[in-house]
């Protein structure tokens, strides 16, 4: 299917439900669990503190849908995104430089491989962050690297992201989760 017809099927839908259309495909999202949901809250307090630092017009978003200009089959609603900003009352974005994934047991790591083929066909895209809410993992796929990825997989790793300012560790990305209590 086409957005157009996924945005009529979900229109329907309890809005607590998250759908994805993922190569013509309506792929429904599962419920987050309380580490990837701290997980997330995490990198976008993380994002947003470094954006305010820097006039860029951009602020990160949790879980708004993206598109990408003439790609018709896909609308996947990321866990976080860096959009420009302000916000508008549009349902996506299609101006967007960071995409952060948390990945949760339902992915596949083809559904994973075809979405970040996707979101590296975003001309203004910098970034995706594959993040592992049940082990110290985060992956960084970066343009400025040929989008060759980095696994950062210790608590005291940094990630560095200097187009947006951000200078964290992972730990800071797990800060009050299981994974975290068990490090301190």
């Amino acid at each position: 299917m086409e957005i157009d017809e996924f945005m009529a099927f979900i229109a329907p839908r309890p809005k607590e439900e998250r759908w994805h259309l993922i190569n013509g495909v309506a792929v429904r999202g599962a419920r987050p669990t309380l580490a990837h949901q701290r997980v997330e809250m995490n990198l976008c307090d993380e994002l947003n503190r470094a954006l305010a630092a820097r006039p860029r017009g951009v602020s990160a978003y949790p879980r708004i849908a993206v598109r990408v200009p003439g790609v018709m089959d896909f609308q996947p609603q990321p866990d976080v995104v860096v959009a420009r900003a302000p916000a508008t009352n549009d349902l996506f974005a299609e101006d967007f430089c960071l995409i952060g994934e948390i990945v949760s047991s339902s992915n596949t790591r083809y559904e994973i491989e075809l979405k970040l083929r996707r979101y590296r066909e975003a001309t203004g895209n910098l970034y995706v962050l594959l993040i592992e809410p049940r082990e110290f993992r985060v992956e960084i796929h970066a343009r400025s690297r040929e989008w060759r990825t980095a696994v950062l997989t210790r608590s005291d790793d940094r990630i560095e992201l200097p187009e947006l300012g951000l200078n964290c560790t992972v730990g800071d990305l797990y800060r009050g989760t299981s994974l975290a209590q068990q490090q301190g």
